[in-house]
């Protein structure tokens, strides 16, 4: 029987000794081969005999050079049986035996060395072809050297390639998010450039042509070639896959269909599919372990809220069917600053059993309005100046005194600091399939949270950690509060101080706060349209979609949006009536004092609660219904504005100024809910919180900024928006395998995926492109607005215009004495089991 072969040995790809190419037969690391003109050694003594005869030979004409060539090669041929190819060829084959004397040395170094031997090469190859005199083609040396010179590239970048293989290499145990970031594009492409030169020229020759190269001015082949070389890479070792594992993630993150996903695996550009899953889960368990690790250290805070989720099936049955399950998405914060004074739990229970019988008043939330109103004004003052300068016809950059100091944004009350160094830091905790809306719900949120963060144990276990000697600041809608508020009610009087949830402070956050002001102008101003109010703009505007207050989809978008173009056409129009022009631009002419003047005047007789008050005095056969619903609608649209710049630019004592108001309207609008929120965030900052608390949630509680530039904060509640955003839409699984198993082990991967796609999109340029949509021009949409104003006379004194029903002026309502002391008065009964918690 014959012997079994014996299997083939195996093969280590990561080897270097198994990619030598088989007519690599030279030292690599010696210079012993010349890799064009630039590689050429220095003069020496072997060229001088060559110098000499090459200067004599250059005084001859080719006539005389050509007579002396035949000659040598008639002695070669009839003295010693030699031509050229087997002269050459033998010295050659010479090259390192015994019979290789000095002077077949010193020639064959001469003619080798010489600085004409490219020149030489390049001639052989390019010789035209012609007939010889026998009737024989010649076509030089071209598919000889041709042969040879990608045989001799093949080796030179596989010598490369071997250069590059510690580069590409990228072993996925080692991968983790910032490992991921470390990818520079242009720095990729120099250490290519510098370890494969060959190879990146070849890779370039191809990908242009020597005309595009001259004409294109924009078009960069470097990301191409770097793929490529990539690709290449990868194809000799899937170990050697830095750059496919990056674009995984990216594309992953992006929402590619695992189709197509599978596809570009197949080109060598991606992963395959199930390997960005297990790539996935290592970006899950890292954040979860660095977040342990934080927690351990750092002050932290979170934020809640419900999402609603729609599983699609494929088949359906009796038991699988489309349908749509509510869960609660969180988001953990760390303020990674050890220097931060973290407030203390026990310090915030003996300043809260201090002032327990300390209630905020009308009078005091009162006094709070008159010291705040001044600066508002100021702010004010700035915006309806902004309403002016910002318009075309306008033109504020070619105004000859733009850099007046009368333009400038006025001090912020309290700014938040910007720079990355300042950019917030969070954690996407595990979503999970619990529905927050009922106290339970809520409670079973909290212990999940705990849970996840391993704060959960015995109150001996957690006595002594850093959470529970802090206090932990909870975020959430107004919804959430309550119920927090009412869990730590019900469990006042129980023993344990982890029960009893003594560490947490609830407060709302401010985007639901803006959302039920814009609700609450929905029910003020939308009325009929000779009221010119809310729906008379909306329908010139042509705006959809807000005639029915919501809380899902657009509305907030459009209703923020719409109430901008309002203001800006009734502001725009205001500066005509009151400076008496037909058109914005005769406001050039004026002086910055004179359009601060004219600006102030706005504010005072058109926009503010005195002006109002004035208007009301008149006899009734003498008021102008129509103006006094304006001058409130401009007060009010006014105080929207301040309280949207403030959060977008981060002052938070601006809209701390404005708590006064916002009471008023909700208390004076019949917001009942968000009137106890106010009242409670007012006791708080006026009471119950201690100093440092009090710093502490206006420094890092109320708004956010993800990149630390400027004009870039939100509310944290937005930010708990865009979150739940990811989970349900961005980074969403669809099909069969969208479960809340998958959707909970996903979303602690979501902050790194959106960090590594803004990243390629950084490296890449697509902020050309930008990450949003295109925003539509709306000056034509003022512009129309802003004429029926002005064709109506809608700011212009008219005795005796009347209506058949006015807006009420919430502000004013809530604000008055009687009414908003009644309220305190119900509030306070919901407070009085403060007195026995501790």
């Amino acid at each position: 029987m014959a012997p079994r072969p014996m299997p083939p040995p195996q093969v280590d790809l990561e080897n270097d000794d198994n990619e030598v190419h088989p007519d690599e037969a030279v030292d690599f690391d010696s210079d012993d081969e010349l890799s064009g003109d630039e590689a050429l050694p220095h003069r020496t003594g072997v060229h001088g005999r060559t110098d000499r005869y090459r200067s004599a030979l250059e005084m001859l004409r080719l006539e005389e050079i050509a007579k002396r060539i035949e000659g040598a090669i008639e002695v070669l041929s009839e003295k010693f049986s030699l031509d050229v190819a087997n002269l050459v060829y033998y010295m050659t084959l010479l090259q390192g035996e015994e019979a290789d004397t000095g002077r077949i040395r010193y020639a064959r170094t001469a003619f080798l060395h010489s600085d004409r031997f490219p020149f030489m090469v390049r001639k052989w190859r390019r010789g035209r072809d012609r007939v010889h005199g026998k009737g024989y083609s010649t076509q030089a040396a071209r598919r000889l050297l041709d042969k040879w010179s990608v045989e001799n590239v093949n080796v030179l970048i596989n010598r490369e390639m071997r250069e590059l293989a510690p580069v590409m290499r990228a072993p996925i145990k080692d991968l983790t998010a910032d490992k991921l970031l470390e990818l520079n594009l242009q720095d990729l492409a120099s250490t290519i450039k510098l370890k494969a030169p060959v190879l990146w020229d070849v890779l370039h020759s191809a990908s242009s042509t020597p005309a595009q190269l001259d004409r294109n001015s924009y078009k960069d082949h470097t990301a191409s070639i770097v793929m490529m070389a990539s690709t290449c890479c990868y194809g000799r070792s899937h170990k050697r896959c830095r750059l496919q594992q990056f674009n995984s993630v990216y594309f992953k993150a992006s929402g590619l269909a695992a189709k197509v996903h599978n596809t570009t695996h197949a080109y060598g550009i991606t992963m395959s599919h199930s390997w960005v899953y297990h790539l996935v889960d290592k970006l899950s368990d890292d954040a979860k372990r660095q977040q342990r690790e934080d927690v351990a250290i750092y002050p932290i805070f979170l934020s809640q809220d419900n999402l609603n989720l729609g599983f699609h099936v494929y088949e359906q049955r009796t038991t699988n069917q489309h349908h749509f399950e509510s869960g609660t998405a969180a988001t953990l914060f760390v303020i990674p600053d050890l220097n931060v004074v973290w407030p203390e739990r026990k310090a915030y229970q003996q300043h809260r059993i201090a002032n327990v019988d300390k209630f905020i008043t009308a009078v005091g939330i009162q006094k709070l309005e008159l010291a705040a109103a001044p600066r508002l004004r100021l702010h004010a003052i700035h915006h309806v100046l902004k309403f002016l300068t910002g318009t075309v016809a306008f033109d504020f950059d070619s105004y000859e005194h733009k850099h007046s100091p009368i333009f400038t944004h006025p001090a912020p009350t309290h700014q938040l600091p910007i720079g990355k160094a300042h950019a917030v830091h969070q954690y996407v905790l595990d979503t999970v399939h619990i529905e927050s809306a009922s106290q339970e719900g809520t409670r079973q949120c909290i212990d999940e949270w705990m849970k996840q963060l391993k704060l959960d144990g015995p109150e001996e276990t957690l006595r002594n950690h850093p959470v529970f000697q802090h206090l932990l600041v909870w975020i959430g809608d107004q919804l959430t509060t309550v119920r927090v508020r009412s869990i730590k009610k019900d469990r006042s009087e129980d023993f344990n101080f982890v029960q009893r949830f003594d560490q947490l402070v609830e407060i709302f956050g401010w985007f639901h706060a803006q959302l039920a002001e814009e609700h609450s102008f929905h029910k003020q101003y939308y009325k009929s349209m000779d009221l010119f109010g809310l729906r008379h703009g909306f329908e010139l505007l042509r705006r959809k979609g807000l005639h029915s207050p919501s809380v899902k989809g657009p509305f907030h978008h459009g209703m923020q949006e719409a109430l901008w173009h309002i203001a800006e056409a009734r502001f725009r129009d205001l500066w005509c009536v009151v400076a008496k022009v037909t058109k914005l631009s005769d406001l050039r002419s004026l002086l910055p004092n004179q359009l601060h003047d004219l600006a102030a005047r706005i504010v005072d007789n058109y926009a503010s609660t005195a002006a109002l008050q004035l208007q009301k005095q008149l006899p009734v056969e003498e008021q102008d219904d129509v103006l006094m619903q304006g001058i409130l609608f401009c007060r009010d649209l006014l105080n929207y504005i301040e309280l949207d710049d403030s959060m977008k630019t981060g002052d938070v004592g601006r809209m701390e100024d404005l708590l006064p108001r916002l009471l008023f309207r909700f208390n004076g609008g019949s917001s009942s809910n968000y009137a106890i929120e106010l009242l409670e965030l007012l006791q708080g900052l006026q009471h119950e919180w201690p100093p440092e608390l009090r710093s502490f949630i206006l420094r890092y509680c109320w708004l956010a900024n993800t990149t630390g530039q400027e004009g870039r904060f939100l509310a944290f509640d937005m930010l708990q928006e865009h979150n739940i955003r990811d989970i349900k839409h961005t980074f969403a699984v669809h099909g069969p395998f969208s479960t809340w198993e998958y959707i909970k082990k996903l979303s602690a991967s979501i902050p790194a995926q959106r960090r590594i796609k803004d990243h390629v999109k950084a490296e890449f340029n697509h902020f050309r492109r930008g990450k949003s949509h295109t925003t539509p021009e709306w000056e034509k949409d003022v512009a129309g607005l802003q004429e029926s104003y002005r064709v109506n006379s809608t700011h212009v004194y008219r005795p005796g215009r009347h209506t058949a029903s006015s807006p009420l002026d919430y502000i004013s309502l809530g604000g008055d004495h009687k009414k908003l002391t009644a309220t305190i008065r119900r509030w306070k009964k919901s407070q009085l089991h403060r007195a026995h918690m501790y």
